[in-house]
């Protein structure tokens, strides 16, 4: 089997497949590494030449274009593509990975010898800066080399690296949607909500603060506040009926309230 000489050092020539949130973060955290970036990979020109304009790197927009110098080549694409596009890449026996939470490291098995998995649980948006030294990564790889190499290479963009198995980090995804899509998506219901009763979201952020810092410092569990944990059936009412019009932010919160009385309940 193949297996990368890295001898001494850990630094890789690494090729990105993908230009979106993902990989651009990606990209950015190795180039501060000083991780040498080959060649920038996107189905599309324009993501393509902007992000290697950034790294000072080539790019291709065709994966027989890709370079074969690579010493892992990284894909930070959509959940539904990553198979398909690994039976594109002309890399042979190098060491091919993925940045899914969700997908097992299976997926490479019919298509690639050396393969695994790097997922940093974050939410990854262009526009937002991040602290890399803070985020947790999780690899993952078919054999104990190239998982030893997975975590060398990330050690050099964060301390917190951890081996988790696929089945471990599908629940961690999972749960990371839970706290993270979830409770974005009800802070967007609220300014929807807000702005069509002329009201300004900004007079929420200091209870979402609140909220988020008392989380970080104690148990969610024991920091549930609201009517649903008193039981409190006047005030829930009174949320219905203003809801009354919105029938699918009612289904949210009658399901969320029920959800809260059941967790609370059994646990008294």
């Amino acid at each position: 089997m193949y297996v990368l000489d890295i001898k001494d050092s850990i630094i890789m020539n690494v090729v990105i497949i993908g230009a979106g949130n993902v990989g651009t973060h990606f990209a950015r955290a190795l180039k501060s590494a000083n991780i040498p970036v080959l060649q920038v990979v996107s189905r599309t020109m324009k993501s393509a030449v902007e992000l290697a304009s950034e790294l000072g790197c080539s790019f291709a927009t065709d994966y027989q274009d890709i370079n074969p110098h690579g010493d892992i080549y990284i894909l930070c694409v959509s959940d539904d593509s990553i198979s398909s596009i690994v039976r594109q890449l002309p890399i042979q026996d190098k060491l091919v990975v993925h940045t899914s939470g969700s997908v097992g490291i299976k997926v490479f098995y019919d298509y690639a010898t050396n393969y695994g998995c790097i997922y940093p649980l974050q939410s990854f948006s262009k526009f937002k800066d991040l602290n890399y030294a803070e985020i947790p990564v999780f690899v993952e790889a078919n054999t104990e080399e190239n998982q030893q190499i997975l975590i060398d290479l990330m050690k050099q963009i964060t301390p917190h690296v951890q081996v988790l198995s696929s089945q471990q980090r599908a629940i961690i995804h999972l749960c990371g949607v839970l706290v993270n899509n979830f409770s974005n998506h009800l802070c967007t219901l609220a300014e929807m909500m807000m702005k069509d009763n002329q009201l300004q979201f900004e007079l929420l952020k200091p209870l979402l603060k609140e909220t988020y810092e008392k989380m970080l410092k104690y148990s969610p569990y024991i920091s549930q506040t609201g009517p649903a944990v008193r039981n409190d059936e006047i005030i829930l009412q009174r949320h219905r009926d203003l809801l009354a019009d919105n029938p699918d932010v009612l289904n949210i919160y009658n399901a969320m309230t029920e959800s809260i009385k059941k967790t609370h309940s059994e646990n008294k």
